[in-house]
This record gives C-alpha cells, sequence and structure tokens, in this order.
C-alpha cells in the first residue's frame, strides 16, 4: 500500500479524506464570509447610532440658526439679605449679527461651605432660576435689564453665579463670567440719621453699632458706608470705603438742590478676601443745601450832582451769581435810609432825579445774589452830596 493510500486512509476514516476536504463551491463559500463581516459592521453601527440617540431628543439647529452671545454688564452685589445678580440681555449672537433669537435666561449657582474667594474644581453649578422674557414668574425684567434677588442664603458660605442667554429652542448661548459673593449674619442698620444743611455742604450724623442681626457682638465691624440720590436718579455710594467715625461732610453737593441719605453698617469677613457684607438700609434724612454768604460790600461809590440829579456810580460787584444791586437814601434830617430801586439794577449806574436844590443827601449800595435767598451784602461806605 503506498504512503498516499494510507494518508488517505486516514482522513477518510476521519470523515476527512480528499473528497470531504475538497471545497465544493470554493467562490460562493468565499463570498460568504464577506457577507458575514459586513453584517457585523452593520450591527455594531446600529449599536452605536442606538447608544448615542439615547435621552431626551431636541429639534437639530438649523444651518442659519446662531446662538446668543453672553449677556453683558453682569454683576453681583448686596441688598439687604439678598444677593442680586444683575445683567443685560446681548444684542448680537455669537457670531456678531444682530440677535434676534433670545427667549430667555437662566441663573446657575454654585454653593461652596466656606467664605474663601478659592473656589473648587469644578463648581458644583445647578440651574436655579429661569427667566422666560415672554413671561418673567421669576426675576425682573426692564427692557434690556434683568434681575434676580437670591435669598436662599445660608451663613458662612459663598454663592457663585453664571448666566446665559437662551434662543427659541431653549439652546443656551455663551456663558458669562463666574461672579461670587459671601455671606454672613448682617450687622443691625444705624440708627437716627441726621443731616444738617449748609452752603455747599451737608453735615451727616448717626448712632454707633456694636451688635449683629443675631445679638452677637459685632466684633469684625469696619465701619458704615454712605449713600446718597436727587429726585428720581439711583442710590450712589459717597465713601469708596467704610469711614469708622459716626459723623461725615459731604462736600459734592450743590445749593438748591434736595438731597436724601442713608447709612449702612459693614462687616469685613475674616477669610472673604476683605469683602463687606452691609446691614440693611438705616432710616433716610434729606437736607437741601444753600448759599447763605451773600456778596460782599461795594467798593468806590461816587455820588455827584448833574444837571439832571444825582449821579451815583460804583465798582461791579465780582460775585458769578449777582442778580442786581440796590440803592439806599436818606435826606438831611432823615432818621433812616429808604431804598429807591425796589426793582433791582442791573448796571452799577444811579441817576436820582427825584432831589431838592441846597439838600444834602447820604447814599450807600448794596449787590444781591440769584440764590433764593437773594442773599444781600452788608451796605457799601456811604457817599454824601449836596444837590
Amino acid at each position: 500500500m503506498s504512503k498516499r493510500f494510507d494518508r488517505g486512509r486516514g482522513l477518510e476514516a476521519r470523515g476527512q479524506g480528499p473528497e470531504a476536504s475538497a471545497p465544493r463551491f470554493p467562490w460562493p463559500k468565499t463570498e460568504n464570509r464577506k457577507l458575514k463581516t459586513l453584517a457585523c459592521f452593520l450591527l455594531i453601527l446600529a449599536i452605536v447610532l442606538a447608544a448615542v440617540s439615547c435621552g431626551k431628543k431636541k429639534t437639530p439647529l438649523g444651518p442659519d440658526e446662531v446662538l446668543p452671545a453672553p449677556v453683558r454688564e453682569f454683576r453681583l452685589s448686596q441688598e439687604g439679605d439678598a444677593l442680586v445678580v444683575s445683567w443685560l440681555l446681548p444684542r448680537v449672537n455669537l457670531l456678531g449679527q444682530p440677535l434676534t433669537q433670545a427667549a430667555g435666561c437662566r441663573v446657575y449657582r454654585a454653593e461652596v461651605r466656606s467664605v474663601s474667594t478659592e473656589s473648587p474644581c469644578p463648581l458644583d453649578f445647578v440651574l436655579y432660576v429661569d427667566i422666560d422674557l415672554a413671561y418673567p414668574s421669576q426675576g425682573e425684567v426692564q427692557g434690556e435689564a434683568m434681575l434676580f434677588k437670591d435669598r436662599e442664603l445660608a451663613p458662612g458660605r459663598r454663592y457663585w453665579y453664571r448666566v446665559a442667554a437662551y434662543d427659541q429652542g431653549g439652546y443656551l448661548g455663551g456663558w458669562s463670567k463666574t461672579l461670587s459673593h459671601a455671606w454672613g449674619v448682617l450687622p443691625l442698620a444705624p440708627r437716627e440719621l441726621k443731616a444738617a444743611a449748609g452752603d455747599k455742604v451737608v453735615g451727616l450724623s448717626w448712632t454707633a453699632v456694636d451688635r449683629l442681626a443675631d445679638g452677637s457682638p459685632a466684633r469684625d465691624l469696619a465701619g458704615y458706608l454712605l449713600w446718597r440720590r436727587s429726585g428720581g436718579e439711583a442710590w450712589l455710594r459717597i465713601t469708596p470705603e467704610p469711614v469708622t467715625a459716626l459723623a461725615y461732610q459731604d462736600l459734592a453737593v450743590l445749593n438748591d438742590v434736595e438731597y436724601t441719605y442713608k447709612v449702612q453698617a459693614v462687616r469685613r469677613l475674616a477669610g472673604a478676601g476683605g469683602e463687606l457684607l452691609a446691614s440693611r438700609d438705616s432710616p433716610t434724612a434729606a437736607a437741601k443745601p444753600e448759599k447763605r454768604t451773600p456778596p460782599p460790600p461795594l467798593l468806590h461809590v461816587f455820588a455827584v450832582p448833574t444837571s439832571r440829579g444825582v449821579e451815583l456810580r460804583w465798582d461791579p460787584s465780582p460775585v458769578q451769581d449777582l442778580a442786581g444791586y440796590r440803592v439806599y437814601r436818606r435826606a438831611a434830617g432823615e432818621a433812616k435810609f429808604t431804598l429807591l430801586t425796589p426793582e433791582l439794577l442791573k448796571k452799577p449806574y444811579l441817576v436820582d432825579d427825584r432831589v431838592g436844590r441846597g439838600l444834602t443827601y447820604h447814599y450807600y449800595v448794596t449787590a444781591v445774589d440769584s440764590t433764593p435767598r437773594a442773599n444781600e451784602s452788608l451796605p457799601s461806605e456811604q457817599a454824601a452830596v449836596t444837590f
């Protein structure tokens, strides 16, 4: 028996003889492997697409839709028992084109159990308030200006905020910068604020604060902040830094304008980077400065008899707010001077034609300013003349 035969028998015995091992249809079998590979690839692709598409579905952004740019003038301040987040709506989209898609703004807040200015990384921001421009049930909307007052605050914590506008589809635009403020127990508000008006000055005074709102001592009191406004204007802080005295002279005022004032006691929280925490507002006090200083006396008054009467001249008054002049006369034998000019003279000149021959007259002149008080100067030196 040949070796080839033995090898063949062995294969036949295992059902793998020459006839069994030879592929009867070689080309169809190769195509089947390709089809199986393609089917596996399509199955994997379908699984991946299914996983990616899980969750809430939104309408895809159109090719011509651009999200809002970041809000403008984003600010954070304290007002009494609230932290106030304020900003202006964006006017352009992320490409700098005019914005037409803003539907509202969302405020996100992160809370940290520390007053330190160092933020943990990352901050755990959560959606805190959604302000719909069409139906603003939360926050305030005044034209382009928006604000939200956060009163859900706990002492010994720092609160971080950021804001983004969103379009009609609810997609957020660019983020604002991130701002933060520490929180603690407020000081008590000062009492008995008094305002005394002077000439271009208002003197203010108030009572001291030595306790916090919870009754504990105010050991970290930094001083007091003073605020002023006139008419319908917004409050203006007139002390860049807290003042430690219980009195203040406001010299940046105008006469004949009424001003209203308030004062706050402020803490400087330890570990908060010098940040201030102000009390509620004190009761307000109003004052109206007015000019009380009259013009200086007039100089070089001369009285000369002429064919028309007694002619008087004097040096013009140097004051800027001059309203005019008054001339007073006393004839020989009269006890008092009488006013010759019920209406103010506009020029330093007068002809007195109500005089009699051979009589002696005494004159003096005063200057009057244009303030509501019509401050009048002291009399000039007298000038005497016999007509």
